[in-house]
């Protein structure tokens, strides 16, 4: 009896402790519970920002795409109008170099004409005033539509004066002066008349 009474004082002190214990552990499983929970949230809300930032990359990364597109075009129509103009001025050096190569050329055949009038016999000239001159055609480039005249300064023949030409008392064109010697002169035909065949001898006069 004194047994079963000693069983009965025992179990109330494993009773309590038990309970106690218990309790501590469903407040810990309920904080720890509460704590996952904040974390999923924090985690979920974390997740969503890091895929709305994502998407704001994406985004940007296309408009950045399209911007090297638009600069890459940009870029080749540069290039292509920079090598245009590149080759457009290779092609205005080659023809300025022709041109004055066919310069050269030409006033060494000017020269070359020049020199061969002064060595003909001119025909004595009688001048009645110098405002009516009269002399001869001696030579004639019709490549370069210019004539030689025996003309020239001593006969108070001027830069840039006008001349009349004549064969057999007919008017047959016009040239101006570019280039004066003593004797002779160079005169350059005028537009309209550059298809005219000039001959030796064909009268000149300035009127």
């Amino acid at each position: 009896m004194l047994k079963l009474n000693l069983q009965y004082l025992v179990r109330p002190k494993v009773f309590w402790p038990s309970i106690i214990i218990l309790l501590i552990l469903c407040a810990a499983l309920y904080i720890l519970k509460e704590k996952e929970k904040s974390i999923r949230i924090y985690t979920e809300k974390e997740l969503v920002k890091t895929i709305e930032a994502k998407r704001i990359v994406e985004s940007n990364l296309v408009e950045a795409k399209k911007e090297i597109t638009a600069r890459d075009e940009q870029i080749k129509l540069t290039l292509d109008k920079l090598e245009r103009e590149i080759t457009a001025r290779k092609e205005v050096e080659t023809r300025l170099i022709s041109v004055v190569e066919e310069k050269k050329v030409l006033e060494a055949k000017l020269e070359e004409l020049t020199a061969a009038a002064k060595n003909i016999e001119l025909e004595k000239i009688v001048i009645k005033s110098t405002s009516n001159l009269t002399g001869k055609v001696s030579a004639f480039d019709k490549e370069h539509s210019f004539i030689v005249i025996d003309l020239g300064s001593a006969n108070n023949l001027k830069f840039g004066d006008t001349l009349s030409i004549y064969r057999n008392d007919k008017f047959i064109g016009k040239a101006q002066v570019e280039k004066l010697e003593e004797k002779t002169s160079t005169a350059v035909i005028l537009s309209p008349w550059k298809n005219v065949e000039f001959k030796e001898n064909d009268v000149v006069k300035k009127l």
